[in-house]
């Protein structure tokens, strides 16, 4: 059994924005094994209808470097999304992956779903339905 350094996170970071034209808010959580969870940030979004994700890539960065593995992006307050929106996603999944880490996505079925089979991003992230799932996916690797 490997022990867990202290400064280690054993959570998962959850990453739910909840967009409205304009702006919005990302709520950034700590989600344990036991689905509960709890707020550690809260980011102000802006823009409209690109919307701006200020801090959220820094956040994530300096998560990755306190040794944050595990994250989870959920996009089912997501009522649209350009092109620009899926350039963000993709670049907070390639910033995960590089820095060795596992993340997972959930979405619900409709619009941002088919945005991402149509640009088959699907493919690659395999969106799930619910945190609950999400924290599964990532707990058999």
């Amino acid at each position: 059994m490997r022990l867990q350094k202290p400064s280690e996170p054993v959570a998962i970071l959850l990453v739910r924005p909840t967009l409205k034209i304009p702006g919005g808010t990302i709520s950034v959580c700590r989600v344990g094994e036991d689905l509960t969870e709890t707020e550690v940030r809260k980011l102000e979004v802006t823009g409209s209808p690109d919307h701006e994700w200020p801090g959220l890539v820094e956040l994530v960065a300096n998560e990755l470097a306190r040794g944050q593995r595990r994250f989870i992006v959920d996009l089912r307050q997501v009522p649209w999304m350009n092109s620009r929106g899926l350039g963000r996603l993709i670049e907070l999944w390639k910033l995960i992956e590089a820095s060795g880490g596992q993340a997972a996505l959930v979405c619900a079925p409709g619009r941002i779903l088919n945005i991402l089979e149509i640009s088959q991003v699907d493919l690659i992230m395999k969106p799930v339905f619910s945190v609950a799932d999400a924290v599964q996916s990532l707990a058999t690797g």
